[in-house]
């Protein structure tokens, strides 16, 4: 079974979750939405989001400082790569899983 690739988008897609996880699913990607909020144990599950995934887009110009800097530190950490966009709506979204998709494609 080929694994499909997972993509993480952090903070600013909460208006576009839904079609978001549509897009995924039609493509053959997994895909992760962590608003951005840190309260109480999102910062673990932030990370943990991060560790898993194949992709990680940062959306900055809706998120909270320390989103930001724990999610640059974990994919550092974890050698994930970083996508940083101001804003991200569902068309551009779209676009990038569609790209994530044809690379996985390409590399099976």
């Amino acid at each position: 079974m080929i694994k499909k690739p997972r993509v993480v988008f952090v903070g600013g897609v909460e208006r576009v979750e839904r079609s978001l996880r549509a897009s995924g699913e039609e493509l053959g990607v997994d895909v992760d939405v962590h608003a951005g909020h840190m309260q109480g144990n999102a910062g673990t599950r932030l990370a943990a989001l991060v560790r898993r995934a194949d992709l990680v887009v940062l959306v900055t110009g809706v998120n909270s400082h320390n989103a930001v800097q724990t999610a640059k530190k974990e994919a550092a950490r974890n050698g994930k790569p970083l996508q940083i966009m101001k804003f991200c709506g569902a068309a551009v979204a779209r676009a990038l899983l569609a790209e994530v998709a044809r690379g996985a494609a390409t590399a099976a």
